[in-house]
């Protein structure tokens, strides 16, 4: 298989995102887009011979809430990040992740972190961050936050936090 392309999300290639992520809910995905489109977020899409097959997210310094921007110490925050099932473990969520931190690291920033779940089914998510340079602050805080794609719904989590120094 040859390297993923990553590039930003455009609006020209969402629906051929909704159809190649489908993993993700379209109006989530519609989301995203308005929030690269804003600068709020910038948004990488991983394609595959043509195909959208996974992509992730690095906030820079977006509205953030004051906790969030005491936990992350100022530094830009990995949003999200997915590859769709058939795409796993062939190196695009690492090839992903060098993009975010190429954005921030071009941005001026020292350092990126992020938060995973502690749960079995993150395990291959810490192993990838652990093998590029991620370091787990320690810990386990509950990360709570609204579904903005459905209202009404708030969901809580038990996280840790990772940081990488990129100079």
């Amino acid at each position: 298989m040859n390297p993923p392309d990553i590039r930003p999300f455009a609006a020209e290639d969402l629906d051929r995102v909704i159809a190649g992520i489908p993993s993700e809910e379209p109006d989530a995905l519609r989301r995203r887009l308005r929030e690269h489109e804003r600068g709020d977020v910038v948004w990488l899409v991983a394609w595959v011979e043509g195909t959208p097959v996974g992509y992730g997210g690095l906030v820079l310094d977006a509205d953030r809430s004051p906790e969030e921007l005491v936990e992350s110490r100022g530094l830009p925050l990995v949003d999200y990040l997915v590859v769709e099932e058939p795409y796993r473990r062939r190196g695009i969520g690492r090839e992903l992740m060098l993009a975010l931190e190429s954005v921030a690291r071009d941005a001026g920033w020292p350092g990126v972190m992020l938060d995973t779940g502690t749960g079995e089914d993150f395990a291959p998510a810490r192993a990838l961050y652990r093998s590029l340079g991620y370091v787990d602050r320690g810990g386990i805080y509950l990360g709570g936050w609204s579904d903005p794609d459905r209202p009404g719904v708030h969901l809580v989590d038990r996280l840790t936090i990772w940081v990488k120094r990129l100079r």
